[in-house]
């Protein structure tokens, strides 16, 4: 396998609306990368990956999509919906558990991303640092390093295009974490061999989330950070956000392009 990324034709990207949630997906051929990094010993080792198809969403799950939700199933609302700092309709929901976001992308006929897919669909093949490539972030690129406490918020999905994954996806580095279908278990030692659509253990006492926050610092918003998390922890999760999944071979949807 080729560690040397392809241009992607943004403009030209396949895309589908979601009919349950109106979530614009966009469509990851799938592909072998290499998954983690020698930086940290959760992200170790190295190892090759091979993912198959799949549609995910190009940004976060919003509130307004949440409270569609909420009303569609006699839900109750987070403990965050109608606060200034992280309500409006536009910005991503947060404050959900692991639970709430599996029953939030279930109703929408999809699931959440298993932790490889996220990787890939972030990093592409050329083993990139951050979504965009190398380059450090700054504002034009994440929503980061904000102060709790201070004005410190998500913004709206989608408020910064520099913020672009190879596949044309947004927003996967800062803003709101999110959540994967994953429970955490450390990598398995390589082999040589590669693992084909790799869903982590059976069991376990963490669930991951992936992609840095607004109040992360930068080196946070890297590709292969992990963030082992407690799948139903409450309070303090004004940074804990969803994003859908379809397989390949979901249902299908209306042509957005």
């Amino acid at each position: 396998m080729s560690n040397r990324s392809q241009p992607v034709d943004i403009s030209s990207q396949q895309t589908r609306v979601n009919e349950q949630d109106g979530t614009v997906l966009i469509y990851v051929p799938g592909g072998e990368f290499i998954m983690g990094s020698d930086e940290f010993s959760s992200e170790r080792p190295p190892h090759r990956v091979r993912v198959s198809p799949f549609w995910m969403g190009r940004t976060e799950v919003t509130n307004a999509q949440y409270r569609r939700f909420l009303e569609a199933t006699n839900g109750t609302p987070t403990e965050y919906d109608n606060k200034p700092l992280y309500g409006a309709p536009d910005q991503p929901v947060v404050g959900v558990t692991w639970s709430m976001a599996e029953a939030y992308c279930r109703w929408a006929g999809g699931r959440l991303p298993r932790e490889a897919e996220w990787e890939f669909a972030a990093r592409g093949t050329d083993g990139r640092l951050y979504p965009w490539g190398n380059a450090e972030p700054d504002s034009s690129r994440a929503i980061y390093g904000r102060i709790f406490g201070r004005g410190g918020k998500p913004e709206p999905v989608g408020t910064t295009p520099g913020d672009v994954s190879p596949f044309g996806i947004l927003d996967m580095a800062g803003n709101v974490m999110e959540w994967c279908e994953d429970w955490y278990a450390p990598y398995p030692e390589e082999t040589g061999q590669v693992l084909t659509d790799p869903v982590g253990p059976s069991s376990g006492s963490k669930r991951i989330m992936r992609g840095g926050c607004w109040n992360f610092q930068a080196f946070a918003l890297r590709t292969t950070n992990r963030f082992p998390t407690m799948p139903e922890m409450t309070g303090g999760t004004e940074h804990l956000g969803i994003r859908l999944v379809v397989g390949a071979e979901g249902p299908t949807a209306d042509s957005a392009s």
